[in-house]
């Protein structure tokens, strides 16, 4: 159902990930194409075949000519579209437009910004073709491998500790908001939090943390709202540590990570910047859009309007 676009045609570059949603992104897919379809908007589609494939499909397309790009699945696939977009250095990234269709386990970055699950709106959207520039960031961190230091784009949330910990523990079936509650309990159960250092904003703190999250959205895990004070376009990341807690307490905040109350709480302390060093001992697997990236130490950095994005807000006036 791919219309195939020539080089510089400006019609979309669809990067469909079949195994987004346990198979719901290749299950919905086509109504989507079909609504495209009667809109009379060009597009190609193509699906990845492996982790790390819509990285290399999202670079190749733009190189080619693509300036709108669609993620087709979750957080992960929009996390390597992003990434690919900052690989090539042809065009900068805001030049291009990105959207996502929210068919993954994970839309936090979509649920965010309103992009529409139903296919009939978000076609709507992008038949529109309303942008807006949203901030972008950047986490730097040693390479999974130790290879050396390696800097990943993330386009909502970057962090270290427990919530990359969590990560490793969610399984990829079922619900992404069952699965990382479920996830969350086991690794706290297990989890020892490590003697951190933040350095922002002109402070330093030292302490041991269950988590640093750098935030540009609000939500995050499928979910949760760990940083509610949290704007995508107002140039600061909002930096979110959670204080060592008993695992009693720790369990008893859970249920409300997702309807924002437990960011209230005095464990939780919020810190707006730019940019910030965070290390650890001993060193702490970190995770940026929900992908595992490396190891403390880890430096993030907001690029203000570093990403151009589908405006599917309301037009004004409706």
């Amino acid at each position: 159902m791919a219309h195939h676009v020539r080089v510089g045609d400006q019609g979309w570059f669809v990067v469909v990930n079949p195994a987004s949603g346990g198979g719901t992104a290749a299950r919905r897919w086509p109504l989507l194409a079909r609504e495209l379809g009667r809109r009379g908007l060009r597009f190609r589609a193509v699906e990845t075949a492996s982790p790390g494939h819509a990285a290399v499909l999202a670079r190749d397309a733009v190189e080619a000519g693509a300036r709108r790009l669609l993620a087709v699945g979750g957080d992960g696939t929009l996390h390597e579209l992003v990434n690919g977009l900052r690989a090539q250095d042809r065009v900068p990234s805001a030049d291009v437009t990105v959207a996502a269709a929210p068919q993954g386990s994970g839309n936090d970055w979509a649920r965010t910004h309103g992009m529409p699950r139903d296919p009939a709106r978000l076609a709507g959207a992008m038949a529109a073709g309303a942008t807006r520039p949203l901030d972008l960031g950047l986490a730097t961190c040693v390479a999974a491998d130790g290879s050396g230091p390696r800097t990943a784009a993330f386009h909502n949330a970057a962090g270290a500790g427990l919530d990359a910990a969590v990560v490793r523990a969610t399984s990829a079936r079922g619900p992404r908001t069952i699965a990382y509650a479920v996830a969350l309990v086991r690794a706290l159960a297990r989890f020892r939090a490590p003697g951190f250092t933040v350095t922002a904003a002109g402070q330093c703190r030292d302490a041991h943390l269950l988590t640093v999250i750098a935030a540009i959205g609000p939500d995050c895990g499928g979910g949760m709202r760990l940083a509610p004070g949290a704007r995508p376009d107002d140039g600061l990341l909002e930096l979110v540590t959670v204080a060592d807690l008993p695992l009693v307490r720790a369990l008893a905040l859970a249920p409300g990570l997702w309807s924002g109350r437990a960011a209230a709480d005095p464990a939780f302390h919020r810190l707006r910047c730019d940019r910030a060093r965070i290390t650890s001992a001993p060193a702490c697997e970190v995770e940026a859009d929900g992908q595992l990236i490396g190891r403390t130490p880890l430096e993030v950095a907001i690029v203000p309007g570093g990403l151009t994005a589908l405006d599917c807000r309301p037009a004004r006036g409706n």
